[in-house]
């Protein structure tokens, strides 16, 4: 069999296994729906079974490689899937482009604490790095290029995709990022970051760090760059953050991963209900540890301590003068209390600005019954579509001096 052959037979068998993998999953879910109801009182049909598919592609692969080439193949293909069954849209348009290699400065590096040394060797192994990456961009008019020079004015999002750091790709959040763009009536930038196991971290910072670079390559400013990330990619933007304090126009995190030891009450209170694995560094197949440590590599006292590292966990960080940011999350959520500490110590630690701008600088919206990064869920709900109507409220309203605060549960 010639080398075409066999790679047309491989794409071929992956499209079997993926479809295959997503007629099992909603075959299960439906069934056990049908016979015992929602694992939430609250939950209709198409919130059950959005759950479902989500805790299927988030739990810890298997290593026997068939389950791991259906896990692969789920992974890379239930996205394609999902936008060809339900959001084909004439007027999205993607613009591929790359992102190079750009020096670290000094500053940054002072700031990032034990990771200095490792992302200064990074930086100087990834000198003929080009990362892939992506404009997306939802509008009737013309179709906006990424070589097209931005005006003083125009603000864009820098989106870090979710993932634990070992799965995701600007392909398969394309569906996000489009709603993303909609709401927000901006253009969004998205790219792909080396991944654990291959890549340990602050790798993907490094790359977080040359793409927020090459945003201002293009012509944006500082001051309208909005960060914006789910899940990990929450984590990466405020890693990022931390690495260059600069005066951001905004952020916006669902569900941001804000610490890794999974010892508040709400891992434990929402595990059978919530679509993560908690993270266990003890375990080789957990995506903590593979971010952490090379393969086969054995935890040590220092990994336990980077565990609480504010770039790891930024409810031990230092969070004075974070731009004004929304932060999104479920109330089923096991990450729900460390959102709700990250906040908490945040709003604490900028109450003066909050007073002198009248508004809080760090607001927290709750979403009743809602699972992990519920906006990506495949089937919407009502809920869903609320979160991102607030979101899109929210971009638009950055200029605003009187926009009002949305913390609290949002009524449903």
């Amino acid at each position: 069999m010639d080398k075409d052959m066999l790679t047309q037979t491989t794409t071929a068998a992956q499209w079997f296994a993926a479809i295959a993998s997503l007629v099992v999953v909603c075959s299960v879910s439906t069934t056990r729906y049908l016979l015992f109801g929602p694992l939430m009182s609250s939950w209709d049909y198409q919130t059950q079974l959005s759950r479902d598919l989500i805790r299927y592609l988030n739990k810890e692969p298997s290593e026997q490689p068939f389950w791991m080439f259906v896990n692969s193949a789920s992974h890379e293909y239930w996205p394609a899937i999902g936008r060809f069954l339900q959001w084909p849209s004439t007027t999205q348009h993607a613009r591929p482009f790359t992102i190079p290699a750009y020096p670290l400065d000094d500053v940054s590096l002072a700031r990032a604490g034990i990771w200095a040394s490792k992302l200064a060797n990074i930086a100087h192994s990834s000198v003929e790095m080009h990362m892939y990456a992506e404009c997306i961009f939802v509008s009737s008019e013309q179709a906006f290029t990424t070589d097209s020079h931005p005006k003083p004015q125009d603000k864009a999002i820098l989106y870090f995709h979710g993932g634990a750091y070992v799965v995701g790709s600007v392909e398969q959040y394309r569906s996000i990022l489009t709603r993303l763009s909609k709401v927000s009536e901006l253009p969004v930038y998205a790219f792909n970051y080396r991944l654990a196991p291959e890549s340990q971290y602050p790798t993907q910072l490094y790359d977080a760090f040359c793409a927020f670079r090459h945003l201002r390559i293009l012509g944006y400013t500082e001051q309208n760059i909005v960060f914006a990330g789910d899940s990990a990619g929450g984590n990466l933007a405020l890693a990022l953050w931390q690495l260059l304090h600069v005066e951001l126009s905004a952020m916006l995190l669902l569900s941001p991963r804000v610490d890794v030891t999974s010892i508040r009450p709400s891992w434990k209170q929402f595990y059978e209900i919530d679509v993560l694995d908690p993270y266990d560094i003890a375990s080789p197949y957990s995506s903590i540890r593979k971010l952490l440590l090379p393969p086969g590599a054995e935890p040590t006292s220092d990994t336990l301590d980077m565990l609480e590292d504010p770039f790891i966990a930024p409810v031990h960080a230092n969070l004075t003068g974070i731009p004004t940011t929304l932060v999104q999350v479920g109330t089923a959520e096991m990450m729900l209390d460390d959102v709700r500490d990250f906040v908490q110590q945040a709003s604490a630690q900028n109450i003066n600005d909050g007073i002198s701008s009248g508004m809080s600088c760090v607001q927290l919206q709750t979403f009743p019954d809602m699972f992990h990064v519920f906006q990506a869920a495949p089937l919407g709900t009502r809920i869903q579509q609320r979160a991102w109507e607030s979101i899109g409220s929210f971009i638009k309203s950055l200029d605003n001096a009187t926009q009002h605060s949305l913390h609290g549960a949002l009524p449903i």
